[in-house]
């Protein structure tokens, strides 16, 4: 990778120094040539010769992390929080990994949703059929029949999925933080529908 950002770098030098020169149209000539060339790079496909496979696992324990009893998403062996900086140098690769290890979060957060919370997941249009588009929602069993308090929940765009707040609270710092758990918890305590 770092030769062939240095010979991007020796291009960016000479075609600034021949645009200096502003020499003739022959120098011109090479220095669109070169642009042209430099323009067809991708930085990103260079990039990825040096790096692993982008093969990740697929729960939560095969990234060698768990919850532990404080919500908190710790290292099964050093008890250590989550490294985004897994691999130096390799900050693509490390970016992946911690989008993989996200979306394990967010099927970890849904079995929450479903199991501590006991909500319902439920697909929207109810009448859909199979080639119309859908998406879901969890809702409480109460929640279209409680005649006097419903609480609705909305999370953010981005990453971010039903039930979370911020993946990059969940973690960081805990469940609590980065979940809606703890205000569905409480809706329950006070008999609202969610």
């Amino acid at each position: 990778m770092y030769i062939y950002l240095s010979i991007l770098n020796l291009l960016t030098v000479w075609i600034m120094m021949a645009q200096l020169q502003q020499g003739g149209s022959d120098e011109k000539e090479k220095t669109t040539a070169l642009k042209d060339l430099l323009s067809r790079i991708d930085l990103d496909e260079l990039m990825k010769k040096d790096e692993p496979p982008l093969e990740f696992p697929d729960t939560l324990e095969g990234f060698e992390y768990i919850f532990n009893e404080k919500g908190q998403l710790r290292h099964i062996k050093t008890g250590e929080p989550f490294v985004f900086n897994y691999r130096e140098d390799l900050h693509r690769w490390n970016q992946k990994r911690y989008e993989a290890l996200g979306e394990i979060i967010t099927k970890y957060v849904y079995e929450l949703l479903q199991k501590e919370c006991h909500l319902t997941k439920v697909t929207l249009p109810v009448d859909a059929t199979e080639s119309e588009p859908k998406s879901f929602i969890f809702m409480s069993e109460d929640a279209l029949t409680n005649p006097d308090k419903l609480l609705v929940l909305i999370h953010g765009n981005g990453v971010v999925r039903a039930g979370q707040w911020a993946r990059r609270l969940i973690i960081n710092e805990d469940l609590d933080s980065g979940t809606q758990i703890p205000y569905i918890k409480r809706a329950a305590e006070v008999s609202e529908g969610v």
